[in-house]
């Protein structure tokens, strides 16, 4: 007995219409081609394969999103916001700055309090900064991710980096050559991006640079100084006895006036530039003499060139670093792109592969000054002296007279004229006696 395929005593089992049919020599018979299906959708043919997938009904409701991104709070911890405060990083003249957790993403971010500023409208133009670092992203920024308002204490809630600040790196040893130059790379690149989305920093200093534990460059506080800039009607350089910026690192028309663009931050730049070559900044003050001298300095007195304290120095360095220090702005670099060209074109002859110099490992012995000539030898760490006779040396490079040049008086051509004019009348007067005499 065989097994005719079909149930006994029953009806003929329906054949889906997925299943294949059995060829057949009669044309009506064959199968005809099904349409295909639109776009994004589920034929008629699968859909009734998908619901033979058995779905068991929800025993428990999903949480909801709040429970996720605001998750209740701990008793006997702090909170701002929905933050979860950590310790303190540190206090600075705008307030404290925090360690805290970002609840759900398990995120650590760095929060900022801001002092109520005694200006609503300087808080409200900070706010609208923040606002615009925070739809913008750069790899040598640092990024804004949130804002939160307790109580009149505003809170910047901004990316938290592993590592230290350029200054707690200058204070322990002298940064090597390539490491400078990538240090700097990374700042101008930031200022660049910065400046072409219209937000100036007005407090760049080595206390604002950042570099992570991975050889990132990173510049924080973007606009922050606003907060003590602004007055509403115009500005002016100093503000309930608190200079705007500071006076170390700020540019001449920042001392004079509170409006300033990007190349009042490239100013600043070239100041930590030549602090990091040289060993210290170009213009000093004692605590005696106050700020004011200090930014009087910045306005009025011409920068010693680098090459003073560092002889021997690469003479297009030195050029980049005195043209970044000009008074006029337009005298200066006119975008961080330039400053960076340029640097990084000397970079590039002086230490190969400074790209890389601020990596984990990053051997540096490989990014050596190459001298510029056979017999060339290195005798500063940033700088190239090349070998020549000690008279060649001009001696007026290793002096240094703050003293503008003064133009030569007229009187002084004109009494020369007149003294060779007066021998020539002598002169004359004794060939006429002689011819007399001889007579």
């Amino acid at each position: 007995m065989t097994d005719s395929g079909q149930p006994p005593n029953g009806p003929p089992t329906p054949v889906p219409g997925w299943a294949p049919r059995p060829e057949s020599s009669d044309p009506a018979e064959q199968p005809r081609p099904t349409p295909p299906a639109e776009p994004g959708a589920y034929s008629g043919d699968y859909a009734a394969t998908m619901r033979l997938i058995p779905v068991p009904p929800p025993t428990v409701p999903p949480p909801s999103v709040a429970s996720i991104t605001t998750p209740p709070s701990v008793p006997g911890e702090r909170y701002i916001g929905k933050y979860r405060v950590k310790g303190e990083l540190g206090r600075g003249g705008m307030g404290a700055v925090f360690l805290a957790e970002q609840p759900g993403l398990g995120r650590e971010v760095a929060i900022k309090e801001l002092i109520q500023s005694a200006d609503p409208m300087a808080l409200k133009r900070f706010l609208q900064e923040a606002q615009v670092m925070a739809r913008t992203s750069h790899p040598n920024l640092v990024q804004v991710h949130d804002m939160e308002l307790q109580g009149n204490v505003n809170y910047l809630v901004m990316e938290f980096i592993r590592g230290r600040s350029l200054r707690d790196w200058m204070n322990q040893a002298q940064i090597p050559p390539p490491q400078v130059f990538a240090v700097m790379h990374g700042v101008l690149q930031a200022l660049d991006y910065a400046h072409r989305h219209a937000i100036v920093h007005r407090d760049m200093k080595p206390e604002n640079v950042l570099i992570s534990d991975e050889g990132m460059v990173k510049v924080a506080d973007f606009g922050i100084a606003r907060l003590m800039d602004d007055t509403g009607i115009g500005g002016t350089a100093t503000k309930t006895g608190t200079t705007v910026g500071t006076p170390q690192y700020m540019s001449p028309e920042q001392v004079a006036s509170s409006k300033v663009d990007g190349r009042s931050d490239l100013y600043s730049a070239g100041i930590m530039f030549y602090e990091l070559v040289v060993g210290q900044p170009p213009f000093t003050a004692s605590e005696a003499d106050g700020p004011f001298t200090l930014m009087a300095k910045h306005v009025q007195a011409p920068p010693k060139p680098p090459s003073v304290f560092r002889p021997g120095l690469n003479p297009e360095l030195e050029q980049v670093i005195l043209k970044s220090l000009s008074k006029r702005p337009e005298d200066r670099y006119q975008s961080g792109h330039q400053f960076d060209e340029a640097m990084s074109k000397v970079a590039d002859q002086m230490c190969p592969g400074w790209q890389r110099s601020l990596e984990p490992g990053a051997d540096l012995s490989r990014m050596v000054p190459r001298p510029a000539q056979v017999g060339a030898i290195p005798s500063t760490p940033i700088g190239i002296a090349i070998a020549q006779p000690a008279a060649a040396i001009p001696q007026a490079h290793a002096v240094y007279n703050p003293t503008p040049p003064v133009k030569p008086v007229a009187k002084r051509s004109i009494g020369c004229v007149s003294a060779f004019g007066v021998l020539v009348v002598i002169a004359a007067m004794a060939a006429l006696l002689g011819v007399a005499f001889l007579r």
